[in-house]
């Protein structure tokens, strides 16, 4: 928003000193208003014009018209500038090279029809070399931020497929030993309890009733372990920053966690686990949707009231206020639906979404 400030206020200032050196003279008013007029609707035009590069060679050609309705060339030269270094930024290499070759050549035609002083063409010659290197700065630094992003996707699919063959180990590890369990454990348990079932009818029956409750028990709590193992994943605070870590590794955020001491042990149940990150998610696509930085913060702890607390921030991309739409007014109802509350704090340059609930339901 900045930077198309600045850029609108130089070319208003541009514009201004034709206009000025236009009511100082006997310059043909209409007409250049004309002119300056179709150059400035190719000028807003470009981003929905394919051959930008057709459009900045009219512009060019435009403005060494403005002699012909008595516009000294001089005050029109800071307007040929200013889009010689909107060229220099907009176009591609070779479209850039035609163009600033362009450039050269009328700037030497006017030196030579004498519409323009010598110290001037010598001025625009040195504005033509700077945009080169400029051009050349930027082509550079573009390649370098296309690499860097190749390079970051290639490590988010790397990292997410390590974390996929981590769980498929672990997978792989609790399906052996629950195999394990079952074939060891289960049969010795089965074996004593068909020996205990024999010996009952000679030997007493109270203690042989004793044990072999015993070892139904063993039996079942064994069983139950095993289908535990089977199914056992990651609970709580965790499981809810695994998931996020998986979803950082999908967009292109990157996302700095804060945790307090001992907050990944709190007791919360799976409905809060689930709320939790359904709210981080909605904040994280707001983030991306509505931030120009790809850096969030988040902060898990506990308040003064041993309530677990959450807050998310990240920069604001403009300074539009703030609307309560679908996903702001769901966070807060799903945290309502567990007992806690979410507050929106809006300042000049973050957005903050701070939330809290308790550690159990009531």
């Amino acid at each position: 928003m900045k930077e198309l400030l600045v850029r609108l206020f130089c070319l208003l200032v541009c514009i201004s000193l034709i206009i000025f050196q236009l009511i100082q003279g006997a310059g043909h008013v209409t007409l250049s208003i004309f002119l300056l007029t179709i150059m400035l609707l190719l000028y807003f035009l470009l981003p929905l014009l394919k051959q930008a590069l057709s459009s900045y060679l009219i512009i060019l050609f435009i403005i060494p018209l403005l002699t012909l309705v008595s516009v000294n060339l001089v005050y029109a030269l800071p307007l040929f500038a200013f889009f010689l270094l909107e060229g220099t930024f907009r176009l591609k290499e070779r479209q850039f090279f035609i163009f600033l070759c362009t450039s050269i050549i009328i700037s030497l035609a006017i030196t030579i029809l004498q519409w323009i002083p010598i110290y001037s063409f010598l001025l625009l010659i040195a504005i033509h070399v700077c945009c080169y290197f400029l051009h050349q700065h930027v082509e550079q630094r573009e390649m370098k931020d296309s690499l860097y992003d190749q390079l970051l996707a290639e490590f988010r699919q790397l990292k997410r497929l390590s974390v996929e063959q981590e769980e498929f180990v672990r997978a792989e590890e609790r399906t052996k030993i629950a195999r394990d369990i079952h074939d060891s454990v289960g049969h010795k348990l089965t074996t004593l309890l068909m020996q205990l079932e024999m010996h009952s009818i000679t030997n007493d029956r109270v203690n042989l009733e004793d044990v072999k409750q015993l070892a139904r028990e063993s039996l079942e709590e064994t069983r139950f372990a095993v289908r535990q193992l089977k199914t056992a994943e990651t609970t709580g605070i965790q499981s809810v920053l695994h998931l996020i870590r998986k979803l950082e590794m999908e967009s292109r955020l990157h996302i700095r966690f804060t945790l307090e001491k001992g907050v990944l042990s709190l007791p919360i149940s799976n409905e809060q686990s689930i709320v939790l990150y359904r709210v981080l998610q909605e904040c994280l696509t707001n983030a991306m949707k509505h931030s120009h930085s790809k850096e969030v913060d988040v902060i898990i702890g506990t308040d003064s009231l041993q309530q677990i607390e959450f807050e998310v921030k990240n920069k604001l991309l403009s300074d539009t206020p703030i609307i309560y739409g679908f996903g702001l007014t769901n966070m807060e109802e799903r945290l309502q639906e567990i007992g806690g509350n979410l507050r929106i704090i809006r300042t000049a340059h973050e957005f903050i979404v701070k939330g809290t609930f308790s550690k159990k339901l009531s």
